[in-house]
């Protein structure tokens, strides 16, 4: 009764759009004390990413998920926001010179970047895909505050989606809530809570698939910052 309860719809305008490509933009965070957070989210915004366009990454030996996650955090780190749009355009020309230390050409050839380029250009090609684009920024606090500081109650619903775009804003929102909540000073009390509904398959005990990660995070490290789950 007290909280203000909002029903979101990513990619779908039947509820409230949600819109979950700007989570690439740069956190407001200080990589000189909060790197380990940022790259936890790079890892899982790129491994869910490209789990969409059918790719299976595992986050040390893929070379797609090696480069986009260096693009992504070197964009972060010079406080420059990205959009799906802008990171197709860097996996064809990037920015950086060296992925350890071979040449980025070398690496991973720009035939075969174009490829990678090609098949995340086709989803965002795609019209059903826009409305991932669309509605209230992906923000835990907006999401769960007024700016009076007041509560809200925010309901992502998923069930108009597929596996895998399921599994991408599970991961998403996950990630997202374990960066806020890593922003935040540590409490005794109960500063909000995250509910999931039908949680099998995605902290199974041994696959890792990519929302696991932030899960598990939040179970370990959520009561000292008044985040339940």
């Amino acid at each position: 009764d007290a909280a203000d309860v909002t029903l979101y719809t990513p990619g779908s305008s039947a509820g409230v759009p949600l819109n979950v490509i700007g989570s690439l933009r740069a956190p407001a965070l200080s990589w000189d004390t909060e790197a380990e957070t940022l790259r936890d989210e790079i890892e899982g915004t790129v491994t869910s990413l490209l789990g969409l366009v059918g790719i299976t990454a595992d986050p040390l030996s893929s070379r797609e998920h090696v480069l986009l996650s260096n693009l992504i955090e070197s964009a972060w780190r010079a406080g420059r926001d990205l959009d799906l749009g802008m990171l197709i355009g860097e996996i064809q020309s990037p920015p950086l010179r060296k992925l350890g230390v071979f040449e980025i050409d070398a690496f991973f050839p720009p035939k075969d970047r174009t490829e990678l380029a090609l098949k995340l250009n086709a989803l965002i090609a795609s019209p059903a895909f826009a409305a991932w684009g669309e509605g209230a920024p992906l923000d835990p606090q907006s999401l769960l505050f007024t700016p009076e500081g007041r509560p809200r109650a925010a309901i992502v619903y998923l069930a108009h989606l597929s596996d895998e775009e399921r599994m991408f804003v599970t991961t998403l929102v996950f990630a997202k809530l374990v960066t806020w909540m890593r922003g935040q000073s540590g409490t005794s009390d109960l500063r909000a809570l995250a509910y999931m509904d039908e949680v099998a398959g995605y902290v199974p005990p041994t696959a890792m698939p990519p929302a696991k990660k932030p899960i598990l995070t939040i179970f370990k490290q959520g009561r000292a910052f008044g985040l339940g789950l």
